[in-house]
């Protein structure tokens, strides 16, 4: 997690990254492979808020036309300590979607 401004200014700090590194949510799912599932964050975050829990819900079938998702239901797994892959993960759904920025946040 990044130090805060103020923080910064008082002992005099710079911060910049110098590593990066993929965040992927992964599924596993009959018929669906590799990369074929798109995902944007605002549906992410739904799912994760429990808001989205079927494979075929209308929001999913949006973005994915092409494929056939199944009726089936949609089980979350998530890492409940605080880390930075946790934090840079909720700090992503608190950018894009509202929902997560007013429920759960940045952990």
């Amino acid at each position: 997690m990044p130090l805060k401004l103020d923080d910064l200014n008082k002992k005099g700090l710079m911060q910049f990254p110098m590593v990066m590194g993929a965040i992927t949510p992964v599924i596993n799912l009959p018929g669906v492979y590799i990369a074929q599932l798109k995902l944007d964050g605002q549906t992410l975050a739904a799912i994760y808020l429990g808001k989205i829990n079927k494979w075929n819900d209308p929001e999913l079938i949006k973005l994915n036309p092409t494929l056939r998702l199944p009726n089936m239901k949609i089980i979350v797994v998530y890492r409940e300590d605080k880390s930075g892959t946790t934090f840079n993960f909720t700090n992503y759904l608190s950018k894009v979607s509202a929902d997560w920025q007013r429920g759960v946040g940045e952990v």
